[in-house]
């Protein structure tokens, strides 16, 4: 069974940088492309490595080439390199990062999608948890998120992480929102087009006057083409970036009853855009009594500047977002694009799933095309 999705496509020109930044844009003429799923060839990863509660965030590629491919992410409260000859056999899973006492860490210690420089370092931005002692839905411990940065000198065989969060968030973990998750976690990390910059998604659990949805941040790429990770630039409500801590703008948001949460996005080269796969959260099926969820699933968006998402949101797989109880729901979640061609015209669709959150998620693959109309 295959599932055909539209995409269009727009040349993007020009990128500047600096406190306070605006992108700017050449139209070229939209080229139409193609999103082809093959559901019929769906497998899971890694069934036989005895992980549990898996892919838990982004999926970072550390390498990925004929004969072996080795991933990074994050199992229960833990992040592992999945490694093995192939996508559909993973063979082993070494544990390269763990939650430690007296950081901002202690709960929850998340690797996933990364960048590497040009000497080969490797750099994960991770999702963080401290617990108060809250519960979510699904019986999941209620946190304070936040975002760090796992630095690799040696391709994945070992981290270090970061003693600061990533961003600072104008909220801090004693801030009561008045529910069980808080701070800005679930991080996506990228090259701009041009790699002078770094892009950096994640959401936003503050609430207070928002929904639960995905925001961006920003950092300059060094002439040595080292990342500048010391200095971060918020983007605004007017679209310029700013070294002025505050809240970032919402630049992905759930339509209605819903929030839009779990981004991973990347530069294809085929389309020229940046694409982003997420997760929407229609939490009003669930509240309204729905035993089927219609709006709730994996989506996808593209960005000609990866700031301005206004293209349509389209919906490439229907299902739960979250686990709205522990042993009831279906849900499916953390949805990544792992290109597997040097023009980025396929890949995999990766992404996490279960019937229920007692017997544990894992991590599924579905072969993606894309081909210009």
């Amino acid at each position: 069974m295959k599932k055909l999705f539209p995409l269009f496509s727009v040349l993007a020109l020009g990128c500047s940088s600096g406190d306070d930044a605006n992108e700017q844009f050449v139209e070229a003429p939209i080229a139409t492309y193609t999103l082809d799923l093959d559901f019929s060839n769906e497998f899971q990863i890694g069934q036989n490595i005895g992980l549990n509660y898996f892919n838990d965030i982004t999926v970072g590629v550390i390498d990925y080439s004929t004969n072996n491919i080795r991933l990074l992410t994050a199992s229960g409260n833990s992040s592992y390199v999945l490694e093995g000859p192939g996508l559909n056999n993973i063979t082993n899973a070494t544990r390269v990062a763990a939650p430690t006492l007296n950081t901002f860490y202690p709960n929850y210690v998340g690797l996933g999608q990364l960048i590497k420089d040009k000497q080969g370092v490797i750099y994960s931005a991770f999702h963080a948890e401290e617990h108060d002692g809250t519960i979510l839905p699904g019986g999941i411990p209620g946190f304070y998120a936040s975002i760090g940065l796992g630095i690799s000198n040696d391709n994945g065989q070992s981290f270090s992480l970061l003693d600061e969060p990533l961003v600072d968030n104008i909220y801090d973990i004693t801030y009561d929102n008045g529910y069980g998750d808080g701070g800005l976690g679930e991080p996506s990390i990228t090259f701009s087009k041009d790699s002078t910059e770094i892009f950096l998604y994640y959401v936003d659990h503050n609430r207070s006057g928002r929904g639960v949805n995905i925001s961006m941040s920003k950092f300059n790429v060094n002439s040595n083409g080292t990342p500048d990770f010391d200095n971060c630039y918020y983007l605004g409500d007017d679209n310029s970036f700013t070294s002025t801590i505050i809240r970032s703008k919402e630049v992905v948001k759930g339509t209605g009853q819903s929030d839009a949460i779990f981004p991973q996005v990347t530069y294809n080269k085929l389309t020229d855009t940046y694409l982003m796969v997420y997760s929407e959260n229609n939490w009003g099926e669930f509240v309204n009594g729905s035993t089927n969820p219609s709006s709730s699933g994996i989506y996808y968006r593209q960005s000609e500047d990866g700031i301005n998402w206004t293209s349509p949101a389209v919906q490439l797989i229907q299902g739960w977002s979250i686990p709205y109880s522990y042993d009831e729901h279906s849900f499916m979640w953390h949805p990544n694009l792992i290109y597997t061609n040097d023009s980025q015209s396929e890949g995999y669709l990766v992404y996490s799933k279960a019937n229920t959150l007692s017997e544990g998620h894992k991590m599924w693959a579905i072969k993606f095309n894309l081909t210009q109309n």
